[in-house]
């Protein structure tokens, strides 16, 4: 198991070196795809990987789970390929990289569906407690894999704007081979339980856990929907210096991963309601930030610090936004079956919330500019955690009510 578990952890970091990431966007800008195009584009990857959330329990009857995985990293290789053939010196072709993305999409969807079971079967003879455990770790080291490659990706770029993407390629390609090295093997009960579960209400799910699913779902689509979609927009008119450019969304990554870091010393000392108000307040002073970014600048503050400060707000209220949902949820009042079913729901969720945002942005960036962007976004949010606290409490006393 121990050998099974370095090459899980080997598999995961190399999986998440996303060397073109933070570029994408300005990639796409710097080839004159378009800024209405270049939405579609984002927005199309985040609602396939919605789509096609169920793919591997269809495929789960053919497939070992780490043939699911590495097929999924296959499907992400091909589809980087097909982004910079797309994208190529002195011309560009949309449905090439339209179909990259599409393709990306469900090998992301499929990876990252089945990587969570097979490593559930790697620790399955020690139980939910290590399993937890790699979770947590592993999640972590994905954080700074995630910002190193964000930062030398910069520099490569600076150098050829492809290089990004060709090391990119190769981390899937090397992460679909690390993946296959597994020996555990596995009968993959979890998709079958998953899919004998209608609905969530059979589950016995309670007004407040409800609440935590939506929570996580809308805030994750409000910190990364803008990380993608729209952040890189307002440095491009900045006119910053591709070789920084990474490094400067790189501070999204730093601020998520110091926030998840010590989030678990944060409750201890201070409580969930007040991490709860933290993790709020920074996305919403981010996006305030942002809206008043012009209004700033004639009072003496530069665009650039505001963007650099507003970057890391946003950045630790979305490393905030798992640990404070984990910590509320309970998912150990749930059966052991159906808690898969319950994450799996929220991650679906966050797709369509991602997808939706970065197309109705999109099209309000074009007509308005990136302040009106940000100042809706921030309203639109605190109207969305309003009108959940309101529905939560009704949720609460109808449940409960209905208890004998």
């Amino acid at each position: 198991m121990k050998r099974d578990l370095v090459v899980f952890y080997i598999y995961r970091i190399v999986s998440r070196l996303y060397f073109h990431l933070p570029v994408l966007f300005f990639h796409f800008y710097r080839v004159d795809m378009g800024l209405g195009r270049i939405i579609v584009l984002l927005a199309v990857y985040g609602l396939i990987t919605t789509v096609t959330a169920n793919l591997s329990s269809r495929l789960h009857h053919r497939l070992s789970l780490k043939q699911m995985v590495a097929l999924g990293e296959i499907l992400k290789a091909i589809g980087l390929a097909l982004v910079i053939l797309g994208t190529r010196i002195g011309g560009t072709e949309f449905w090439t990289v339209m179909a990259g993305q599409v393709i990306g999409g469900t090998g992301f969807s499929l990876a990252i569906s089945a990587d969570g079971s097979l490593l559930r079967t790697i620790t399955q003879a020690s139980g939910n407690e290590l399993f937890n455990q790699i979770q947590s770790r592993s999640q972590s080291r994905m954080f700074i894999a995630t910002l190193v490659a964000g930062c030398v990706g910069s520099i490569l770029y600076d150098y050829e704007a492809h290089w990004p993407f060709y090391a990119s390629l190769g981390a899937t390609i090397a992460a679909s081979a690390a993946i296959l090295f597994i020996k555990a093997e596995e009968a993959p009960v979890v998709a079958g339980a998953m899919a004998k579960t209608d609905g969530l209400a059979a589950i016995g799910l309670d007004g407040s856990q409800r609440f935590w699913m939506n929570f996580y779902s809308i805030s994750r689509a409000y910190t990364l929907g803008p990380f993608v979609g729209f952040l890189p927009f307002y440095f491009i008119q900045l006119q910053v210096d591709p070789f920084l450019f990474g490094s400067v969304l790189g501070l999204f990554s730093v601020g998520a991963f110091l926030a998840a870091l010590y989030a678990n010393t944060f409750l201890k000392y201070f409580g969930l309601p007040a991490l709860m108000v933290a993790t709020v307040a920074s996305m919403l002073g981010s996006m305030l930030l942002f809206g008043f970014s012009e209004w700033l600048s004639v009072r003496g503050i530069d665009y650039f610090v505001t963007g650099l400060v507003a970057v890391a707000l946003l950045g630790v209220g979305s490393g905030g936004v798992r640990p404070l949902t984990m910590a509320n949820i309970n998912l150990g009042r749930l059966k052991a079956e159906h808690r898969p079913r319950v994450l799996s729901r929220m991650e679906r969720n966050f797709g369509v919330f991602n997808g939706v945002l970065l197309a109705a942005g999109g099209a309000l960036l074009e007509r308005n500019g990136f302040s009106a962007v940000m100042l809706c976004l921030a309203l639109s949010y605190l109207s969305m955690m309003a009108l959940l606290q309101v529905s939560r409490k009704q949720e609460t006393e109808e449940w409960m009510s209905s208890r004998p």
